[in-house]
Protein backbone atom coordinates (compact mmCIF):
# COMPACT_ATOMS: atom_id res chain seq x y z
CA UNK A 1 0.00 0.00 0.00
CA UNK A 2 0.80 4.00 -0.64
CA UNK A 3 0.17 4.45 2.91
CA UNK A 4 2.88 1.93 4.70
CA UNK A 5 5.39 3.49 2.20
CA UNK A 6 5.10 6.62 3.70
CA UNK A 7 5.00 5.27 6.72
CA UNK A 8 8.07 3.58 6.63
CA UNK A 9 9.42 6.61 4.68
CA UNK A 10 8.92 9.09 7.40
CA UNK A 11 9.72 6.78 10.62
CA UNK A 12 12.79 4.94 9.70
CA UNK A 13 15.30 7.50 7.50
CA UNK A 14 18.68 6.13 6.99
CA UNK A 15 21.34 8.02 9.38
CA UNK A 16 23.60 7.82 6.40
CA UNK A 17 21.17 9.95 4.45
CA UNK A 18 20.00 12.40 7.41
CA UNK A 19 23.90 13.41 8.22
CA UNK A 20 24.43 13.03 4.88
CA UNK A 21 21.94 16.05 3.72
CA UNK A 22 23.54 18.26 6.83
CA UNK A 23 27.16 17.80 5.27
CA UNK A 24 25.94 18.59 1.57
CA UNK A 25 23.38 21.62 2.78
CA UNK A 26 25.63 23.90 4.86
CA UNK A 27 28.27 24.24 2.12
CA UNK A 28 25.67 24.28 -0.49
CA UNK A 29 24.13 27.46 1.86
CA UNK A 30 27.83 28.20 2.36
CA UNK A 31 28.14 28.71 -1.69
CA UNK A 32 24.62 30.31 -2.15
CA UNK A 33 26.03 33.11 0.56
CA UNK A 34 29.05 33.49 -0.98
CA UNK A 35 28.13 34.25 -4.25
CA UNK A 36 24.58 35.75 -3.38
CA UNK A 37 27.06 38.47 -1.86
CA UNK A 38 24.40 38.80 0.83
CA UNK A 39 25.10 40.83 4.18
CA UNK A 40 26.13 38.63 7.18
CA UNK A 41 22.89 39.26 9.24
CA UNK A 42 21.15 37.87 6.92
CA UNK A 43 21.41 34.41 6.80
CA UNK A 44 18.80 32.63 4.69
CA UNK A 45 20.78 30.00 3.07
CA UNK A 46 22.06 28.43 6.08
CA UNK A 47 18.51 28.65 7.88
CA UNK A 48 17.25 27.01 4.53
CA UNK A 49 19.80 24.28 5.48
CA UNK A 50 18.88 24.11 9.10
CA UNK A 51 15.32 23.31 8.26
CA UNK A 52 16.23 20.71 5.96
CA UNK A 53 18.46 18.99 7.47
CA UNK A 54 16.15 18.96 11.02
CA UNK A 55 12.64 18.16 8.20
CA UNK A 56 14.21 15.52 6.74
CA UNK A 57 16.73 13.74 9.46
CA UNK A 58 15.57 14.95 12.54
CA UNK A 59 17.26 16.70 15.60
CA UNK A 60 20.75 15.11 15.19
CA UNK A 61 21.34 16.02 11.63
CA UNK A 62 19.65 19.42 12.41
CA UNK A 63 22.37 20.43 15.27
CA UNK A 64 25.06 18.74 13.13
CA UNK A 65 24.08 21.31 10.37
CA UNK A 66 24.30 24.43 12.87
CA UNK A 67 27.39 23.56 14.01
CA UNK A 68 28.77 23.42 10.54
CA UNK A 69 26.95 26.75 9.57
CA UNK A 70 28.31 28.43 12.52
CA UNK A 71 31.83 27.16 11.79
CA UNK A 72 31.20 28.44 7.59
CA UNK A 73 29.83 31.76 8.78
CA UNK A 74 32.79 32.40 11.39
CA UNK A 75 35.37 30.91 8.29
CA UNK A 76 34.08 32.65 5.23
CA UNK A 77 31.86 35.32 6.12
CA UNK A 78 33.06 36.74 9.76
CA UNK A 79 35.87 39.23 10.04
CA UNK A 80 38.95 38.39 10.32
CA UNK A 81 37.99 35.56 7.27
CA UNK A 82 39.80 32.64 6.53
CA UNK A 83 40.38 31.39 10.02
CA UNK A 84 38.05 30.45 12.70
CA UNK A 85 39.09 33.15 15.14
CA UNK A 86 36.03 35.13 16.29
CA UNK A 87 36.21 38.78 17.13
CA UNK A 88 34.24 39.91 20.56
CA UNK A 89 31.86 42.12 18.31
CA UNK A 90 30.83 39.15 16.24
CA UNK A 91 29.69 36.48 19.20
CA UNK A 92 26.53 38.12 19.86
CA UNK A 93 25.85 38.03 16.36
CA UNK A 94 26.59 34.20 16.30
CA UNK A 95 25.44 33.63 19.56
CA UNK A 96 22.10 34.94 17.93
CA UNK A 97 22.10 32.99 14.77
CA UNK A 98 22.77 29.72 16.36
CA UNK A 99 19.95 30.22 18.86
CA UNK A 100 17.59 30.99 16.16
CA UNK A 101 18.63 27.72 14.16
CA UNK A 102 18.05 25.74 17.13
CA UNK A 103 14.48 27.19 17.39
CA UNK A 104 13.97 26.50 13.81
CA UNK A 105 15.52 22.88 14.18
CA UNK A 106 13.06 22.27 17.07
CA UNK A 107 10.28 23.53 15.00
CA UNK A 108 10.84 21.67 12.44
CA UNK A 109 11.31 18.33 13.97
CA UNK A 110 8.09 19.06 15.65
CA UNK A 111 6.30 19.53 12.34
CA UNK A 112 8.21 16.62 10.51
CA UNK A 113 6.70 14.57 13.87
CA UNK A 114 3.37 15.86 13.47
CA UNK A 115 3.37 15.32 9.41
CA UNK A 116 4.30 11.69 10.22
CA UNK A 117 1.59 11.17 12.98
CA UNK A 118 -0.87 12.71 10.26
CA UNK A 119 0.54 10.72 7.76
CA UNK A 120 -0.07 7.38 10.00
CA UNK A 121 -3.73 7.92 11.15
CA UNK A 122 -4.65 8.58 7.33
CA UNK A 123 -2.81 5.13 6.82
CA UNK A 124 -4.57 3.88 9.63
CA UNK A 125 -8.10 5.29 8.98
CA UNK A 126 -7.88 3.79 5.48
CA UNK A 127 -7.26 0.14 6.69
CA UNK A 128 -9.87 0.77 8.88
CA UNK A 129 -12.16 2.15 6.25
CA UNK A 130 -10.89 -0.68 4.08
CA UNK A 131 -12.12 -3.13 6.74
CA UNK A 132 -15.53 -1.80 7.13
CA UNK A 133 -16.40 -2.10 3.81
CA UNK A 134 -15.25 -5.65 3.70
CA UNK A 135 -17.46 -6.08 7.00
CA UNK A 136 -20.57 -4.06 5.45
CA UNK A 137 -20.07 -6.59 2.29
CA UNK A 138 -20.03 -9.52 5.24
CA UNK A 139 -22.83 -8.24 6.91
CA UNK A 140 -25.39 -7.44 3.81
CA UNK A 141 -24.51 -11.46 2.82
CA UNK A 142 -25.37 -12.06 6.54
CA UNK A 143 -28.76 -10.12 6.44
CA UNK A 144 -29.39 -11.52 3.05
CA UNK A 145 -29.00 -15.17 4.08
CA UNK A 146 -30.95 -14.37 7.43
CA UNK A 147 -33.37 -13.27 5.18
CA UNK A 148 -34.09 -16.12 2.94
CA UNK A 149 -33.67 -18.10 6.19
CA UNK A 150 -36.75 -16.25 7.75
CA UNK A 151 -38.85 -16.72 4.66
CA UNK A 152 -38.20 -20.56 4.58
CA UNK A 153 -38.72 -20.48 8.70
CA UNK A 154 -41.89 -18.80 7.36
CA UNK A 155 -43.00 -21.19 4.80
CA UNK A 156 -42.32 -24.07 7.31
CA UNK A 157 -44.31 -22.45 10.01
CA UNK A 158 -47.37 -22.16 7.42
CA UNK A 159 -46.97 -25.63 6.25
CA UNK A 160 -46.87 -27.10 10.02
CA UNK A 161 -49.98 -24.85 10.85
CA UNK A 162 -52.02 -26.26 7.81
CA UNK A 163 -50.72 -29.98 9.07
CA UNK A 164 -52.02 -29.45 12.27
CA UNK A 165 -55.47 -27.69 11.21
CA UNK A 166 -55.93 -30.65 9.02
CA UNK A 167 -54.61 -33.19 11.95
CA UNK A 168 -57.55 -31.22 13.84
CA UNK A 169 -60.12 -31.69 11.07
CA UNK A 170 -59.68 -35.44 11.41
CA UNK A 171 -60.16 -35.53 14.94
CA UNK A 172 -63.78 -33.34 14.53
CA UNK A 173 -64.76 -35.63 12.01
CA UNK A 174 -67.61 -37.22 13.74
CA UNK A 175 -68.61 -33.34 15.37
CA UNK A 176 -68.48 -31.74 11.98
CA UNK A 177 -70.40 -34.96 10.32
CA UNK A 178 -73.08 -34.09 13.05
CA UNK A 179 -73.12 -30.76 12.38
CA UNK A 180 -73.70 -31.17 8.68
CA UNK A 181 -76.52 -33.86 8.94
CA UNK A 182 -78.50 -31.83 11.06
CA UNK A 183 -78.86 -29.42 8.66
CA UNK A 184 -79.45 -32.38 5.66
CA UNK A 185 -82.14 -33.80 7.44
CA UNK A 186 -83.97 -30.58 8.46
CA UNK A 187 -83.68 -30.00 4.11
CA UNK A 188 -85.23 -33.69 3.35
CA UNK A 189 -88.13 -33.35 6.37
CA UNK A 190 -88.88 -29.75 5.07
CA UNK A 191 -89.11 -30.79 1.36
CA UNK A 192 -91.43 -33.80 3.02
CA UNK A 193 -93.83 -32.02 3.98
CA UNK A 194 -93.77 -28.84 1.50
CA UNK A 195 -95.02 -31.58 -0.95
CA UNK A 196 -97.80 -32.59 1.86
CA UNK A 197 -98.79 -28.99 1.34
CA UNK A 198 -98.92 -28.92 -2.21
CA UNK A 199 -100.59 -32.24 -2.65
CA UNK A 200 -104.01 -31.33 -4.07
CA UNK A 201 -106.06 -32.71 -1.15
CA UNK A 202 -104.13 -30.63 1.73
CA UNK A 203 -103.03 -27.99 -0.23
CA UNK A 204 -102.05 -24.81 1.74
CA UNK A 205 -99.50 -22.62 -0.08
CA UNK A 206 -98.47 -20.55 3.02
CA UNK A 207 -97.50 -23.77 4.92
CA UNK A 208 -95.42 -24.90 1.45
CA UNK A 209 -93.64 -21.69 1.46
CA UNK A 210 -92.78 -21.60 4.73
CA UNK A 211 -91.12 -24.93 4.43
CA UNK A 212 -89.16 -24.12 1.21
CA UNK A 213 -88.15 -20.96 3.50
CA UNK A 214 -86.70 -23.51 6.18
CA UNK A 215 -85.23 -25.38 3.69
CA UNK A 216 -83.49 -22.36 2.16
CA UNK A 217 -82.26 -21.61 6.12
CA UNK A 218 -80.78 -25.08 6.46
CA UNK A 219 -79.39 -25.68 3.22
CA UNK A 220 -77.55 -22.52 3.80
CA UNK A 221 -76.65 -23.74 7.23
CA UNK A 222 -75.35 -26.92 5.53
CA UNK A 223 -73.34 -25.04 3.26
CA UNK A 224 -71.64 -22.40 5.93
CA UNK A 225 -70.30 -25.66 7.78
CA UNK A 226 -68.72 -26.93 4.78
CA UNK A 227 -67.27 -23.17 4.03
CA UNK A 228 -65.69 -23.38 7.52
CA UNK A 229 -64.34 -26.56 7.12
CA UNK A 230 -63.40 -25.96 3.60
CA UNK A 231 -61.57 -22.78 4.81
CA UNK A 232 -59.78 -24.54 7.42
CA UNK A 233 -58.41 -27.39 5.63
CA UNK A 234 -57.34 -25.22 2.65
CA UNK A 235 -53.28 -24.00 1.96
CA UNK A 236 -53.50 -20.18 2.21
CA UNK A 237 -51.81 -16.87 2.94
CA UNK A 238 -52.81 -15.00 5.79
CA UNK A 239 -55.66 -12.40 5.07
CA UNK A 240 -56.48 -10.36 7.40
CA UNK A 241 -59.22 -8.51 7.68
CA UNK A 242 -61.20 -6.16 10.44
CA UNK A 243 -63.22 -9.14 12.61
CA UNK A 244 -65.81 -9.11 15.75
CA UNK A 245 -63.91 -12.05 17.72
CA UNK A 246 -67.18 -12.95 19.44
CA UNK A 247 -68.29 -14.13 15.83
CA UNK A 248 -65.17 -16.37 15.32
CA UNK A 249 -65.74 -18.14 18.80
CA UNK A 250 -69.34 -18.53 17.74
CA UNK A 251 -68.13 -20.09 14.46
CA UNK A 252 -65.98 -22.40 16.30
CA UNK A 253 -68.06 -23.64 18.58
CA UNK A 254 -70.79 -24.53 16.09
CA UNK A 255 -67.83 -26.82 14.64
CA UNK A 256 -66.76 -28.66 18.04
CA UNK A 257 -70.16 -28.69 19.34
CA UNK A 258 -70.78 -32.38 18.81
CA UNK A 259 -67.64 -33.17 20.85
CA UNK A 260 -67.93 -31.39 23.57
CA UNK A 261 -71.10 -33.39 23.51
CA UNK A 262 -69.69 -36.69 23.15
CA UNK A 263 -67.81 -36.19 25.87
CA UNK A 264 -70.43 -34.81 28.40
CA UNK A 265 -68.43 -31.33 28.39
CA UNK A 266 -70.89 -28.06 29.10
CA UNK A 267 -69.70 -24.79 27.53
CA UNK A 268 -70.57 -21.22 28.53
CA UNK A 269 -70.12 -17.83 26.88
CA UNK A 270 -69.29 -14.70 28.56
CA UNK A 271 -69.00 -12.23 25.53
CA UNK A 272 -68.81 -8.60 26.62
CA UNK A 273 -71.44 -7.06 23.94
CA UNK A 274 -69.45 -3.83 21.41
CA UNK A 275 -66.52 -5.28 21.63
CA UNK A 276 -63.93 -3.71 19.57
CA UNK A 277 -63.25 -4.95 15.95
CA UNK A 278 -59.50 -6.99 15.93
CA UNK A 279 -57.37 -7.23 12.83
CA UNK A 280 -56.51 -10.70 12.18
CA UNK A 281 -56.86 -13.71 9.75
CA UNK A 282 -60.33 -15.77 10.72
CA UNK A 283 -58.89 -18.96 9.74
CA UNK A 284 -55.86 -18.85 12.01
CA UNK A 285 -58.04 -17.45 15.03
CA UNK A 286 -60.01 -20.46 14.72
CA UNK A 287 -57.67 -22.57 14.63
CA UNK A 288 -56.30 -21.54 17.28
CA UNK A 289 -59.57 -21.51 19.74
CA UNK A 290 -60.31 -24.47 17.96
CA UNK A 291 -56.82 -26.20 19.69
CA UNK A 292 -57.69 -24.36 23.23
CA UNK A 293 -60.88 -25.60 23.43
CA UNK A 294 -59.81 -29.32 22.56
CA UNK A 295 -57.10 -29.23 24.99
CA UNK A 296 -59.55 -28.21 27.37
CA UNK A 297 -61.76 -31.22 26.87
CA UNK A 298 -59.10 -33.42 26.50
CA UNK A 299 -57.62 -32.12 30.40
CA UNK A 300 -61.06 -32.90 31.61
CA UNK A 301 -61.43 -36.62 30.74
CA UNK A 302 -59.93 -38.12 33.52
CA UNK A 303 -62.79 -35.96 35.57
CA UNK A 304 -65.66 -38.50 37.32
CA UNK A 305 -66.46 -36.54 40.33
CA UNK A 306 -67.98 -33.42 39.22
CA UNK A 307 -69.01 -31.58 36.30
CA UNK A 308 -66.86 -31.12 33.00
CA UNK A 309 -67.57 -27.47 32.16
CA UNK A 310 -65.17 -25.20 29.43
CA UNK A 311 -65.84 -21.18 30.26
CA UNK A 312 -65.00 -18.69 26.81
CA UNK A 313 -64.92 -15.49 27.76
CA UNK A 314 -64.24 -12.17 25.96
CA UNK A 315 -63.42 -8.71 26.97
CA UNK A 316 -61.25 -5.66 26.61
CA UNK A 317 -58.49 -5.81 29.05
CA UNK A 318 -56.62 -2.58 30.72
CA UNK A 319 -54.40 -2.16 27.95
CA UNK A 320 -57.13 -1.64 25.80
CA UNK A 321 -56.69 -4.96 23.74
CA UNK A 322 -59.61 -7.76 23.02
CA UNK A 323 -58.64 -10.31 25.54
CA UNK A 324 -60.27 -14.21 24.61
CA UNK A 325 -59.57 -16.71 27.56
CA UNK A 326 -60.66 -20.46 27.57
CA UNK A 327 -61.08 -21.61 31.16
CA UNK A 328 -61.62 -25.47 32.21
CA UNK A 329 -61.77 -27.37 35.30
CA UNK A 330 -59.58 -30.25 34.49
CA UNK A 331 -56.19 -31.40 35.97
CA UNK A 332 -54.27 -27.95 35.89
CA UNK A 333 -50.46 -27.75 34.62
CA UNK A 334 -48.09 -28.71 36.44
CA UNK A 335 -44.87 -27.39 37.72
CA UNK A 336 -42.47 -29.01 35.69
CA UNK A 337 -44.30 -28.51 32.61
CA UNK A 338 -45.23 -25.00 33.11
CA UNK A 339 -42.21 -23.48 31.34
CA UNK A 340 -42.43 -26.01 28.79
CA UNK A 341 -45.98 -25.55 27.75
CA UNK A 342 -45.69 -23.61 24.58
CA UNK A 343 -42.42 -25.15 23.71
CA UNK A 344 -42.26 -26.99 20.29
CA UNK A 345 -42.40 -30.77 20.18
CA UNK A 346 -43.57 -30.83 24.33
CA UNK A 347 -46.62 -32.58 25.06
CA UNK A 348 -48.06 -34.30 27.65
CA UNK A 349 -50.36 -36.70 25.32
CA UNK A 350 -49.47 -40.12 24.28
CA UNK A 351 -50.62 -39.34 20.84
CA UNK A 352 -49.81 -35.78 20.37
CA UNK A 353 -46.90 -34.01 18.26
CA UNK A 354 -46.51 -31.22 20.91
CA UNK A 355 -46.73 -28.39 17.81
CA UNK A 356 -50.54 -27.38 18.60
CA UNK A 357 -49.99 -24.58 21.57
CA UNK A 358 -46.50 -23.77 20.06
CA UNK A 359 -48.16 -22.82 16.40
CA UNK A 360 -50.85 -21.19 18.84
CA UNK A 361 -48.59 -18.89 20.17
CA UNK A 362 -46.99 -18.28 16.89
CA UNK A 363 -50.19 -17.29 15.48
CA UNK A 364 -51.13 -14.80 18.43
CA UNK A 365 -47.77 -12.88 18.37
CA UNK A 366 -47.99 -12.31 14.16
CA UNK A 367 -51.04 -10.67 14.81
CA UNK A 368 -49.14 -8.79 17.59
CA UNK A 369 -50.78 -10.17 20.53
CA UNK A 370 -49.34 -12.26 23.33
CA UNK A 371 -50.77 -15.88 24.88
CA UNK A 372 -49.60 -17.16 28.23
CA UNK A 373 -51.60 -19.95 30.37
CA UNK A 374 -51.86 -20.21 34.10
CA UNK A 375 -53.67 -22.69 36.67
CA UNK A 376 -56.84 -21.36 38.22
CA UNK A 377 -57.65 -21.11 41.87
CA UNK A 378 -59.65 -23.92 42.26
CA UNK A 379 -59.71 -26.80 39.69
CA UNK A 380 -58.44 -26.70 35.80
CA UNK A 381 -56.21 -24.39 33.94
CA UNK A 382 -56.51 -20.96 31.90
CA UNK A 383 -55.63 -20.44 28.18
CA UNK A 384 -55.37 -16.76 27.24
CA UNK A 385 -54.50 -14.83 24.34
CA UNK A 386 -54.93 -10.29 23.21
CA UNK A 387 -55.15 -8.97 20.18
CA UNK A 388 -54.49 -5.30 19.67
CA UNK A 389 -57.93 -3.68 18.29
CA UNK A 390 -58.39 -2.53 14.69
CA UNK A 391 -56.65 0.42 14.11
CA UNK A 392 -59.61 2.50 12.36
CA UNK A 393 -61.23 1.75 15.82
CA UNK A 394 -59.12 1.33 18.03
CA UNK A 395 -59.75 5.00 19.27
CA UNK A 396 -63.48 4.14 19.40
CA UNK A 397 -64.10 1.85 21.69
CA UNK A 398 -67.84 1.90 21.31
CA UNK A 399 -68.09 0.17 18.53
CA UNK A 400 -71.20 -2.01 18.22
CA UNK A 401 -70.58 -5.50 16.72
CA UNK A 402 -73.07 -8.50 17.10
CA UNK A 403 -72.99 -11.03 19.46
CA UNK A 404 -74.18 -14.53 20.24
CA UNK A 405 -74.61 -15.75 24.09
CA UNK A 406 -75.13 -18.92 24.62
Amino acid sequence: MLGSINIDYWGRPSAFLSYGLALLAVPAATIIQHFGDMHFAVTPSFFCAVMLSAWFGGFGPGLLAIALSVLSLKHYFVPPTGTFAIGTAYIPSLILFSQAALFVTWLSVKERNATKSLVHARDQLDLKLHELEKSNEFLKAEIAARARAEEELDQLRSELAHVTRVTTLGELTASLAHEVNQPLAAVVGHAGACLHWLDPGTSDLDEARRAAESIIEAGNRAAEVIGHVRALAKKANTQKSALDINSVVNEVIALVQRELFSHRVSLRTEFTPALPMVLADRVQLQQVIINLVMNGVEAMQPITTRPRQLVIRSNQDEGREVLVTVEDCGVGISAENADRLFNPFFTTKSSGLGMGLSICRSIIESHGGRMSAANNGGPGATFQFTLPLHQENASSPDVQSPIALH
